[in-house]
């Protein structure tokens, strides 16, 4: 994703755009006899239309005022050094780059506001989440995958004012754990996390790597009661789980610590979020 949705356009598209419009412009200006006051006008604001048509506001807005800064470079070209224009022509042509600007502005706002509409709540969101998928070999979600699902899953709650919790287990020790075993010995850890997480889970909760130490578990629409419970079950469990670390790993010795935080109790947004779950860590017995 790209992560913030925004509408990028490369080369080959502007190219694209470009060529398409100016020669419709030229089949409108002949077909249908455009007078030649306001052929210029006409043959740059085609192009800006299908700029804004194409990819929403910015872009359209930002051909507009290329647009009207060509035309009115025209403009001040003739009346500096050709003869000057009289008030009627001269009103015309504000007119012309009037058009210009509209073209990009209000037909970019038209498109952004049907895109709008036509598309449920954060469809694109849930649309590129369905293509992330765990790790095969940890089943977890990756740093990317976790960290873009987090935030859109922080945007849907805020829209739709319903509580999400997060809970955070910290590796105390991994970097001793990766001096003494290799990689895929470190992958081997990470499912046996994973694992004893997906037990424990629904269907809709979704655990992944928050940083290189830090597992992070989303709980949406879960409120105070329901991550205490969840946590409740990870101090129950975690015993299990170092009886099965050592078993395999008996050289050292893992720490474990975790954290919680709910929104809206604790944070406004999901910086202040992520804040309160570094601030809360607390050593798993």
């Amino acid at each position: 994703m790209n992560e913030t949705g925004k509408k990028n356009i490369d080369v080959r598209e502007l190219l694209v755009i470009l060529v398409v419009g100016l020669i419709a412009s030229v089949v409108f200006l002949e077909w249908f006899d455009i007078k030649t006051g306001y052929r210029l006008a006409f043959f740059i604001s085609l192009p800006v239309v299908l700029f804004a048509v194409a990819k929403g506001f910015r872009h359209g807005a930002l051909a507009a005022v290329i647009g009207a800064a060509i035309y009115g470079t025209k403009l001040l070209y003739g009346q500096l050094f050709q003869s000057g224009l009289g008030e009627s022509l001269l009103r015309n042509e504000l007119i012309n780059i009037t058009v210009i600007v509209g073209s990009g502005f209000v037909v970019g706002l038209v498109m952004e506001f049907l895109h709008f509409r036509r598309s449920e709540p954060f469809r694109e969101e849930a649309t590129i989440v369905e293509t992330f998928v765990p790790d095969e070999e940890t089943g977890l979600y990756n740093f990317k995958s976790f960290r873009w699902m987090l935030r859109g899953e922080m945007r849907r709650v805020k829209r739709y004012n319903t509580p999400l919790s997060l809970i955070f287990l910290k590796i105390v020790n991994l970097d001793s754990f990766q001096k003494r075993y290799d990689y895929q010995q470190e992958i081997m850890l990470f499912r046996e996390i994973g694992q004893l997480f997906r037990g424990m889970l629904r269907e809709a909760d979704y655990v992944g790597k928050y940083s290189d130490n830090e597992i992070g578990v989303v709980l949406p629409e879960t409120g105070i009661a329901g991550v205490n419970v969840v946590c409740a079950r990870l101090e129950e469990r975690i015993a299990d789980l170092r009886v099965h670390v050592k078993k395999k790993w008996d050289e050292i010795n893992l720490e474990f610590e975790y954290s919680r935080a709910n929104y809206p109790k604790d944070a406004g947004n999901l910086e202040e979020l992520i804040d309160v779950v570094d601030s809360r860590y607390q050593q798993l017995k």
